[in-house]
């Protein structure tokens, strides 16, 4: 690619360069240094690992964006309602948090496994009896929220509203809004809000064995949960709790047919499952980047920060970073270690990470495994998205 030079690019820039193949623009960006200023853009793009980690890591940097000097509601005022926990630091985000961790542990997710596996088997006999699937369609989207939509305790059949939703308010997180994508996201985020909102009132009057109804007896307590995060809360684990493993899945069969030495090694090793996931979650990572606000003046990478200046981390830069990952453009699904940014770090590492693995696992090598010649049947179409990374169609057949 040509040589691009952050000091004049604009967000019509970045966007194109990000959506498409973002690892050359990436590479570029670390020839600079791992924290380089880009004026036009107004923050600081941070490629290295080691100073991701540091900021992911440190309390003098905050998740609420409205501390950014520069910072523009995407939301009008009076609408904002509450607001998430990955925008909130402690101890708002303490106390979020710890209402729903025990939800996602390792041991509570593996008792999906049989549920998980259930749905990809049967996603996968009617893929077979056709001969053919859209990845994304047939089982990258309706795996993760089938799962998600049955832990929260919402109708899985409104799943294609989720996914209307959900594509509109992914839109709004780009590091630069896009001014038409402003309109889809109030309405995606208070249609969202208002379904949610008369689920849970008919949870109030009949609670079940839910999370949804877990988190309501949390709220009228009164003490640990208002009624608009109740929402806000529902609206982060619906969307959140499956955009992850969509991407997932299929940035990772798409990385796995670029390379079929790779493919054929896992088909050949099933046991390679869980470091293969966690390679192909390096590879191509799902979350390409996050933000934080510097709360004072601090050093970072050597260059000097200054309190309310945006840093953006740029997680994919970061899983490539040569001084962490030796050949970290090959694909190596024994890779070890690997201590990849996929999921974050520090208290906002994704509370999902444990369902997102344990999703693409099965769902990977139950393809895998089912079906040994699998090829793309046409052209992929990424997401015109940046932060999430991802796939709207992969059609494959066999």
């Amino acid at each position: 690619m040509d040589q691009v030079d952050v000091t004049t690019m604009r967000g019509g820039d970045l966007l194109p360069l990000l959506q498409h193949d973002p690892y050359p623009f990436y590479e570029q960006l670390r020839s600079a240094g791992p924290v380089v200023w880009a004026p036009s853009l107004g923050r600081w793009l941070v490629t290295g690992h080691p100073e991701i980690v540091e900021v992911l890591r440190d309390e003098r940097f905050s998740a609420d964006r409205r501390k950014w000097k520069g910072f523009e509601p995407i939301i009008e005022p009076g609408r904002e309602g509450a607001r998430s926990m990955l925008v909130v630091d402690p101890p708002d985000h303490t106390r979020l948090r710890g209402l729903v961790q025990q939800a996602f542990t390792p041991r509570v997710v593996e008792g999906l496994r049989p549920r998980i596996e259930s749905l990809v088997r049967e996603a996968l006999d009617r893929a077979e009896d056709r001969g053919s699937m859209d990845l994304v369609a047939d089982l990258a989207y309706p795996l993760p929220v089938t799962v998600i939509a049955e832990l929260l305790g919402v109708p899985v059949e409104d799943r294609e509203s989720f996914r209307r939703w959900s594509d509109a308010l992914v839109g709004g997180l780009d590091p630069v809004a896009v001014s038409d994508r402003r309109a889809a996201v109030l309405a995606a985020r208070d249609a969202l809000a208002t379904y949610l909102q008369r689920i849970i009132e008919g949870r109030r009057a009949a609670p079940r064995d839910d999370l949804l109804s877990h988190l309501i007896e949390a709220e009228e307590r009164g003490d640990r949960l208002s009624g608009p995060e109740l929402v806000a809360m529902g609206v982060l684990l619906l969307v959140a709790g499956h955009e992850t493993t969509v991407n997932l899945i299929g940035n990772g069969v798409n990385a796995l047919l670029a390379h079929p030495d790779q493919l054929a090694r896992l088909r050949d090793a099933p046991e390679l499952v869980e470091p293969a996931v966690e390679e192909l979650l390096r590879y191509d990572s799902p979350v390409q980047l996050t933000g934080r606000v510097a709360l004072e003046e601090l050093e970072l990478g050597g260059r000097r920060v200054e309190p309310g200046q945006m840093v953006m981390l740029l997680l994919g830069a970061a899983n490539r970073d040569p001084r962490v990952f030796p050949h970290p453009d090959r694909l190596d699904l024994g890779r070890a270690p690997n201590p990849h940014l996929a999921f974050g770090r520090g208290i906002h590492f994704c509370l999902g990470a444990p369902l997102a693995r344990l999703e693409g696992q099965i769902a990977i090598a139950a393809l895998v495994r089912r079906f040994p010649t699998l090829r793309l049947a046409g052209e992929p179409v990424r997401r015109p998205t940046v932060t999430l990374r991802g796939f709207a169609s992969l059609p494959l057949t066999w």
